[in-house]
């Protein structure tokens, strides 16, 4: 699916949710069920995207219910029939909304180390380096007589490492393939995008093909990569590229919209940001990551917006 395609279905989604919310607030105009009405019919994609939204949300209540029913006095039958009953509703809720909802659980199974989202820890490798996994963060390690190899399947991590300079350490996220000379250094990957930012020491950075071109980091400095090149190095803010470590989420001179992805990665649940009047609002943050929620209900101290919470989800609008 190319990006205009995937921009107006995400754009597609974020309006059946406000649709969605909005019909079931209690509060609904005539005219505003009408407006609805008109937008579910302008077109076909617009009815399936509102009724993916209602199936959800039926689908996270069900569980309630069932429970409900088995809470009543019943004979030991019927009690055992619907507690059963109740147990395939759940099973089939966690089976269609894990993947979405959870699905860290899912994919951790064949990564050598990893962490869930909102996670962090911290691991000492045998050859003495060490290793801090961001949120939702999973690689494989594989010692080898004349390298040391990581493979970054996705998420954050920073490398501590220990000199041997008859094994080279090297961590490869995608198509790029980063080498300590003896240093500390973050690398990011998501899809097939992300940065290595160097804290200390010097790092090489280069594409998997290893056709002898390459960028050099020092201290400071990072290199945004895709499936397809290499970028130019920048300037890094070290104290916000490390400051997770720290349990804080740092960002200056971004918008709602970046800062809301970012929570994304360590919420379990999404944050959702409904219309577009905020989200090219710039703002800096400094966020405790365990305290998260706490952080968003004080938004609506400094930002014209509204929150409201529904089951998983936290809808962000103006």
């Amino acid at each position: 699916m190319n990006d205009s395609a995937e921009k107006i279905r995400e754009r597609l989604k974020q309006e059946a949710v406000a649709w969605h919310t909005r019909l079931t607030s209690g509060d609904i105009s005539d005219a505003e069920r009408a407006d609805f009405e008109a937008w579910r019919k302008r077109n076909p994609d617009h009815d399936q995207a509102y009724r993916k939204i209602k199936n959800l949300w039926l689908m996270l209540d069900a569980p309630v219910k069932a429970d409900r029913l088995r809470r009543k006095k019943t004979s030991k039958a019927a009690h055992f029939q619907r507690w059963s009953a109740g147990l395939a509703v759940a099973a089939s809720l966690l089976l269609t909304v894990s993947l979405g909802m959870f699905p860290d659980y899912l994919r951790q199974l064949w990564a050598d180390y990893s962490t869930h989202i909102g996670e962090r820890t911290s691991i000492r490798l045998e050859d003495g380096s060490a290793a801090y996994l961001n949120t939702d963060t999973a690689f494989d390690i594989t010692w080898h007589d004349n390298e040391r190899q990581v493979v970054l399947f996705r998420g954050e991590a920073e490398f501590e490492v220990a000199h041997d300079s008859s094994r080279p350490f090297r961590v490869q996220a995608g198509n790029t393939v980063t080498e300590a000379l003896g240093t500390r250094f973050i690398v990011r990957y998501a899809g097939s995008a992300g940065t290595v930012t160097l804290l200390e020491g010097k790092v090489r950075t280069e594409r998997t093909e290893r056709n002898g071109t390459f960028i050099t980091l020092h201290p400071g400095e990072h290199v945004v990569f895709d499936a397809q090149s290499l970028g130019k190095v920048s300037e890094a803010d070290v104290s916000a590229a490390e400051a997770w470590r720290r349990g804080r989420l740092v960002m200056n001179f971004v918008t709602l919209k970046q800062v809301v992805a970012e929570i994304n990665r360590y919420h379990r649940g999404q944050v959702i940001l409904l219309g577009d009047a905020l989200d090219n609002k710039q703002i800096n943050v400094a966020i405790d990551l365990n305290n998260i929620d706490a952080w968003l209900d004080s938004l609506k101290d400094t930002l014209p917006i509204h929150i409201r919470r529904v089951g998983p989800f936290v809808f962000l609008q103006s």
